[in-house]
């Protein structure tokens, strides 16, 4: 034990004692275990952790603090939401305010499930586009943006500086200098090393870009905000038009003509009622990013006031409280109010949908996990799954493998490690394959180029389709959205993108497992050893 200690350390305490080191190490231990133990994560991670922190203390510790933190400090976003609680206080705007009779008791626990854990509303879309190549997404996005009136909201992963982004962002300049107000949030880590001056035409024209999180020198009390992702990807076009799903900002999403070939994504562009969801969603990222509140047109508390202050007195609002559904808060004195919205039936008549946060400060930090463990048990006939990387948790594996032994017909569609831009990843997935091969699962690699769509299908009436992956970090660590989709038109057509995929894709059999190299199989293991730190 008293060897523990790296040399360079342990020259510090030259002339002390062996039971000095020995006590010192004792001390370290202890601590480090605690650290650990007071923050609740999956076992496998915690012991992974200690193991870490103790036999590799000085690189353990360092990456503890980066990486090791599984709940985002909450003071900040709570003394921002006190008086305004987004998704939460819109819940009764726009709402179908009972389980329709009309679903299947499939789709009803799904949907009560999701009211529990995220009260996220049920709502309906006046119409729903699945937008499933690069060419269809661009297309739909632009045409989007250029008929705003009143403002664009935007929210992605990662921002390039290349011919995509670049085009983007001159056509939200141009928006921007036709009194539409445009307002960027992209992940300071996910677009590393996008230039400051890429922005600069917007800002220019009254528009605003700023990263979620960044991390600033000094940087100990914000280093822990490398772990914790935007992973989301939303756009709404004047609360009446959103877009969400996996495609980034970047050629490899939105140009066929990306060198090696445009990934393979997929994007849900939805009209009506439910984008309310998507337009809180980023209002509350919105408020911890700038601590600034918009209300549900895109105002700022400045902008509603000089709208107000245009109206009739009897048409002008009360005393300064906030209002989003049936809740009113009093503002804190470093928040300005804004006029309240006014009740907002709901209008659409079309598809189902439930739009759900996800993300290390909500109060159910694994709701999107919770979510899919419940959507596998739930399949009676099929769970057709396509996700970019896959390092599944034992609560998924055990539901896969039970569903399958059930008689579901499970099949699960990942990018070949050949072909992924995260190779690494993808034979930490290859690790888990045999379990499932042997329960009775189909896997297929795809490896006509980078597979990067994130869905779902149970058995023909129940999709979902949205940022996360099926991984460890999209369930626990990132800020996910994903939305549930309740009807078999939307099932039908992912299916339908699911198969053609599959053609185009290797199945993967255990005799095919039992003859691969030995070199193979260690690389695996090592990398499934370090999945639970992924």
């Amino acid at each position: 034990m008293g060897n523990a200690l790296p040399l360079e350390v342990v020259g510090l305490f030259d002339g002390w004692p062996r039971w000095a080191y020995e006590v010192l190490f004792a001390c370290y231990a202890i601590l480090v275990m605690g650290l650990v133990l007071s923050e609740r994560r999956r076992p496998t991670a915690t012991l992974a952790w200690i193991l870490a922190l103790i036999f590799v203390p000085l690189l353990g510790l360092a990456f503890y603090l980066v990486f090791g933190r599984s709940r985002v400090r909450r003071r900040r976003r709570r003394r921002a939401r006190q008086a305004l609680r987004p998704f939460e206080d819109t819940y009764e705007l726009a709402r179908v305010a009972d389980v329709p009779a009309t679903l299947s008791p499939v789709q009803a626990d799904l949907v009560r499930l999701a009211l529990r854990l995220a009260a996220a509303p049920l709502r309906r879309a006046r119409s729903l586009t699945v937008l499933d190549h690069a060419e269809a997404i661009r297309a739909s996005l632009f045409e989007a943006i250029a008929a705003a009136q009143h403002y664009v909201h935007l929210e992605f992963y990662i921002w390039k500086d290349d011919a995509s982004g670049r085009a983007l962002t001159r056509l939200l300049a141009e928006r921007a200098r036709a009194g539409v107000r445009v307002r960027i949030l992209y992940d300071f880590v996910g677009s590393l090393g996008l230039p400051a001056s890429h922005f600069a035409e917007l800002v220019e024209a009254g528009g605003e870009a700023l990263p979620f999180e960044p991390v600033r020198i000094p940087l100990p009390h914000r280093l822990h905000h490398l772990n914790f992702r935007n992973h989301r990807k939303i756009v709404v076009v004047d609360g009446d038009v959103g877009f969400l799903g996996g495609a980034n900002v970047g050629d490899e999403y939105l140009a066929s003509a990306f060198q090696g070939g445009a990934w393979h994504d997929l994007m849900f562009r939805i009209e009506g009622d439910a984008v309310l969801s998507l337009a809180t969603t980023f209002d509350e990222d919105w408020i911890t990013a700038t601590g600034e509140v918009l209300d549900l047109e895109g105002r700022t508390p400045a902008e509603a006031a000089r709208a107000d202050a245009r109206k009739p007195p009897r048409d002008r609002v009360g005393p300064p409280t906030l209002a989003f559904g049936s809740r009113r808060r009093r503002l804190p004195r470093n928040l300005a109010p804004y006029p309240p919205p006014e009740a907002r039936p709901a209008r659409s008549e079309g598809p189902l949908v439930q739009i759900i946060p996800s993300g290390p400060d909500r109060e159910v930090v694994d709701t999107i996990a919770l979510q899919v463990v419940a959507a596998i048990t739930a399949a009676r006939r099929r769970l057709l799954i396509a996700t970019a990387y896959f390092v599944p948790d034992e609560p998924t594996m055990a539901a896969l493998r039970t569903a399958a032994l059930r008689g579901v017909d499970v099949r699960i569609l990942l990018p070949s490690p050949r072909t992924s831009d995260q190779p690494w990843v993808g034979f930490a997935a290859r690790s888990y394959y045999d379990d499932l091969l042997a329960a009775g699962c189909r896997i297929f690699e795809f490896g006509e180029g980078m597979l990067h769509a994130k869905c779902m299908v149970i058995d023909d009436d129940v999709t979902l389709v949205g940022s996360a992956n099926m991984d460890v970090r999209s369930f626990y660590v990132n800020y996910e959205i994903t939305a549930l989709v309740y009807g078999s038109d939307t099932s039908r057509r992912i299916a339908e993108l699911f198969e053609g995929y599959v053609a185009r894709s290797k199945e993967i059999s255990l005799e095919g497992r039992a003859t691969q190299p030995w070199s193979r199989r260690i690389a695996e293991n090592v990398a499934r050893t370090l999945s639970p730190l992924l």
